[in-house]
């Protein structure tokens, strides 16, 4: 797999990594591949691990589940996975799975993209929108199979006149027939302006939620007032943003402690907490376990479930 792991948290932090001679931030990667990998990478497939990429996971043989930010998803061929850049998630090994791996960064995604196509990027990626997978009777009425073998032969052949303008094409098409099916299946139509801000929102989250979880911060940062953040949230995640915040901030805890060594106290530190009594009574209110007990009860789910 073409990615490179590094050290934060101890969590398995998976990033792009353009190989050599690569012009371009974008890959296509037999699934099977990947998965004879296991036990010779810097970790583990069937344990969780973040990515700093988008993947798209098209499924060709054999069932299982995905485990995307600890919930389980059911695949079967003709499925369709949808795992966002900074989400943490973890294969199911079975040697009789095989399928395809897109993998690309948001920068090549928006390289040239138009307004409305960006605007489709956040829709797909928005898990408040919808569910990662998407069943393989919808992707087969959409053409999904054809078009991703279209990539795959694409991202192979030999000339690389135009591949680049050629594979950004296709994905464009493949994301837009995606957003076709999940609109299908959606009952509410989302204020697009605000699905950009959200976005932007989440980015900020992302890098600053260890120093603040302050609505007014983040308002600021975004240029707009605290009473419009709560009302894109409310509007997108159906949220206040100080309860998407803490949501937030509740997800990234238990991502460190299932992919993490990193004490109790070590955790509650890095997260800007000033004393580890303080941040075990904010995970307990916000998830209904305290670290300790959600780590253990995780871990052993995990030996079993992957």
């Amino acid at each position: 797999m073409t990615c490179a792991a590094m050290d934060v948290f101890n969590i398995p932090q998976i990033e792009f990594y353009k190989r050599k001679g690569a012009l371009f931030e974008f890959e296509v990667v037999p699934l099977e591949k990947i998965l004879s990998r296991q036990g010779t990478l810097n970790h583990e497939l069937d344990k969780p691990h973040r990515v700093h990429f988008h993947n798209i996971v098209y499924i060709t043989q054999g069932e299982g589940r995905h485990y995307i930010d600890f919930q389980p998803y059911g695949f079967s061929p003709g499925s369709l996975i949808f795992i966002s850049k900074g989400q943490v998630h973890s294969f199911d090994v079975q040697p009789e799975i095989r399928g395809h791996v897109v993998i690309f960064t948001k920068e090549f995604l928006e390289k040239n993209l138009i307004h409305c196509e960006v605007d489709s990027l956040y829709r797909l990626y928005n898990q408040h929108l919808h569910a990662p997978v998407i069943p393989p009777r919808q992707t087969k009425r959409e053409g999904i199979p054809e078009l991703i073998s279209e990539i795959n032969r694409e991202y192979f052949r030999q000339d690389p006149f135009a591949k680049e303008e050629i594979l950004r094409s296709l994905l464009k098409v493949l994301l837009l027939k995606t957003e076709r099916i999940k609109q299908s299946v959606n009952t509410g139509q989302k204020n697009t302006e605000w699905l950009i801000l959200f976005g932007r929102f989440k980015e900020y989250l992302e890098n600053h939620i260890a120093s603040t979880r302050s609505v007014k911060d983040f308002a600021a940062m975004l240029r707009i007032s605290t009473k419009h953040l709560n009302t894109v949230c409310k509007a997108i995640s159906g949220s206040t943003a100080k309860q998407y915040i803490d949501d937030f901030l509740t997800l990234e805890i238990k991502r460190i402690l299932v992919t993490s060594d990193s004490s109790v106290q070590e955790i509650s530190f890095n997260f800007g907490f000033e004393e580890p009594t303080n941040f075990v009574k904010y995970f307990k209110k916000h998830s209904g376990v305290s670290p300790a007990k959600f780590r253990k009860t995780y871990t052993s789910l995990a030996k079993v479930s992957f």
